[in-house]
């Protein structure tokens, strides 16, 4: 993961297979509304075909949703670690990690040195307040 954004991509690709995964189920489950339930997948493949590929689809769903927790979890992490962060520090790791800037574009969007911010950087680094 570069930056925060990559980050939040990464988390909206999950949402997205996990939301085409539970159409996908529906297509072979059908909506469960009432039994018996009418499922495009079951009249047209039977309902042994139709129950295993629910049953897989459920378990990706389940991993998928695991992985998405995970990564929700680093998100809040970062944003409540950056947000703890006060002045010129908050602002570094603000443009460095979630606006995904270089040292450089930093410095040259703050009006300070490259080294200066480095160095700003690095005492936040040492304090255990970023996350690598």
């Amino acid at each position: 993961m570069k930056n925060y954004a990559d980050l939040l991509r990464i988390i909206d690709i999950l949402k997205a297979e996990i939301e085409m995964l539970e159409v996908d189920k529906e297509y072979w489950l059908g909506k469960c509304e009432a039994l018996p339930f009418f499922s495009i997948g079951a009249d047209k493949y039977g309902l042994d075909i139709a129950s295993q590929r629910t049953d897989r689809l459920n378990n990706r769903i389940t991993l998928l949703e695991t992985k998405l927790e995970h990564y929700q979890a680093i998100e809040k992490e970062i944003r409540e670690n950056v947000e703890r962060l006060e002045g010129l520090e908050y602002k570094i790791a603000k443009l460095r990690f979630i606006d995904g800037m270089t040292y450089q574009e930093i410095a040259d969007e703050l009006g300070y040195t490259h080294d200066h911010v480095r160095r700003i950087a690095s005492k936040s680094k040492k304090k255990e307040v970023f996350l690598n």
